[in-house]
Order: structure tokens, then C-alpha cells, then sequence
């Protein structure tokens, strides 16, 4: 007796046609949430670049102000220097005045005494104007 197994083949295919056709679908929707997954991907690495490039700018921005601030400071110190140096000398001129100024007083001094002596030696008086010495 011969098998008819025609009829258990073309099931068979079917059936294998039928588990293709599900593991294609599948296969298929794999792909589609792939597809998706790297649309939202690229969509976040735009969102991302913008954003670091907007700290980047703001980076950026920073850094000149930073470079502003020692500028302005570098210029404050030269200032500060420059008054320095300005007191110094106006501390040493003050200075120089003062003594030429003691100098001064000692010679007048000196010469007062000087001047009484050879009053008193002519038997000269003098007197102060206005006072009573």
C-alpha cells in the first residue's frame, strides 16, 4: 500500500510557509521599533548637540568675561603701581621739604643768634614788631 503524503507535505509547506510568514512580521516589527529607536535617537543626539553647543557658547562667553575681569585687574594692579610709586615720591619730596624746611630753621635760628650777639656787642636792643620781646 502506497502513502499519499502529498496532501502532509503541502501541510507541512504551508505550515512552514505559515511560520515565515509570522517570523517575517516579526522580523519586520523588530525592524520598524529599530527604525524607531534610532529616529528618537538621532532626534535626542540633535537635542544634545544643541545643547552642548549652547554651553559651549555659554563656556565661551564666560571665558571672555573671565579674560575681561584680568585685563581689568592686570590694568587695576598697573594703577595701584603707578600710585604707589606716586606716594613714594611724594613721600620723598615730602621728605626732602621737611628737612630743607629744618635746614632752613636751624640757619635762621643760627643767624638770629648770630645777629642778637652782635647787637648786644653794639649795645643794640631789638625788638619784635608788634610784641613785646
Amino acid at each position: 500500500m502506497v502513502l499519499d503524503t502529498t496532501e502532509t507535505r503541502l501541510n507541512r509547506v504551508e505550515n512552514d510557509i505559515e511560520t515565515l510568514r509570522t517570523t517575517q512580521a516579526n522580523i519586520l516589527d523588530h525592524l520598524d521599533s529599530y527604525s524607531k529607536t534610532l529616529k528618537e535617537t538621532r532626534d535626542i543626539a540633535a537635542e544634545n548637540r544643541q545643547r552642548l553647543d549652547s554651553i559651549e557658547n555659554r563656556q565661551m562667553q564666560m571665558e571672555n568675561r573671565q579674560k575681561r575681569i584680568e585685563d581689568r585687574q592686570k590694568r587695576m594692579e598697573g594703577r595701584q603701581n603707578e600710585m604707589a610709586n606716586d606716594l613714594k615720591r611724594n613721600t620723598d619730596r615730602l621728605d626732602s621739604i621737611e628737612r630743607v624746611t629744618l635746614e632752613n630753621s636751624a640757619a635762621i635760628h643760627e643767624n638770629r643768634i648770630i645777629l642778637l650777639s652782635v647787637a648786644t656787642s653794639m649795645g643794640l636792643t631789638i625788638e619784635k614788631p608788634g610784641g613785646d620781646d
